[in-house]
């Protein structure tokens, strides 16, 4: 397929809102640009997608299903939310103490949808990293699709983690795939345990 990213360098730094490294105020994208894929996007889910598809020897795995990977994708954005709910997942206050709960949510805002937290540019980011031959999607028995990285996605992915404006994304992730390696449901009825998120109408910003 076309030319893919082959590390940080590749993803303007003002698309990536400097992703690991200190928190910035970013503007709130306008609706026609919230379908639209980012370069910040696409990265942080190719390194969720790898991280919850990558296993030893020669056996396949998949991150199962979009709800599963909004909710993964939510928790990583959202700091104070992860933390919270790392914590009642028996994470111990010095493995979190590294996620700043005053550190704002990474890229655009994400909104209230039917089954919790949504994105509406998943569509467009996921068509992105699948055109491009990074992440390859399979049907799962009663799990919508799974999806997982490509050896070429897999080795990208593995760039971006050497890079260190990925450090804090790469240790959100590590808590996730230890303590949060769930069904997409389960993950669904914990973060419905939140105020902020069962508390929101419909299509409401997430904060």
């Amino acid at each position: 397929m076309a030319a893919v990213m082959t590390s940080q360098a590749d993803i303007p730094a003002s698309a990536t809102g400097g992703i690991g490294g200190p928190s910035t105020v970013r503007p709130q994208p306008s609706a026609r640009a919230r379908f639209r894929p980012s370069r910040e996007a696409e990265a942080r889910l190719l390194l969720l997608i790898d991280a919850f598809s990558r296993k030893g020897g020669d056996q396949v795995r998949y991150l199962e299903g979009r709800v599963k990977l909004a909710k993964l994708d939510f928790l990583l954005r959202y700091p104070r939310h992860l933390r919270r709910v790392l914590l009642a997942q028996g994470a111990r206050p010095d493995q979190v103490e590294g996620i700043d709960p005053d550190e704002a949510p990474l890229d655009a805002r994400m909104m209230r949808y039917r089954y919790g937290p949504w994105d509406p540019s998943y569509y467009a980011v996921l068509g992105s990293l699948i055109g491009r031959g990074l992440v390859e999607v399979t049907p799962l028995a009663g799990k919508g699709f799974g999806y997982r990285t490509s050896e070429t996605g897999a080795r990208l992915a593995s760039d971006l983690r050497g890079d260190s404006s990925f450090t804090h994304i790469n240790l959100r992730l590590r808590l996730l795939r230890r303590y949060l390696d769930k069904s997409g449901n389960t993950l669904k009825n914990y973060l419905y345990d939140l105020p902020e998120i069962a508390d929101a109408t419909w299509h409401e910003d997430l904060t």
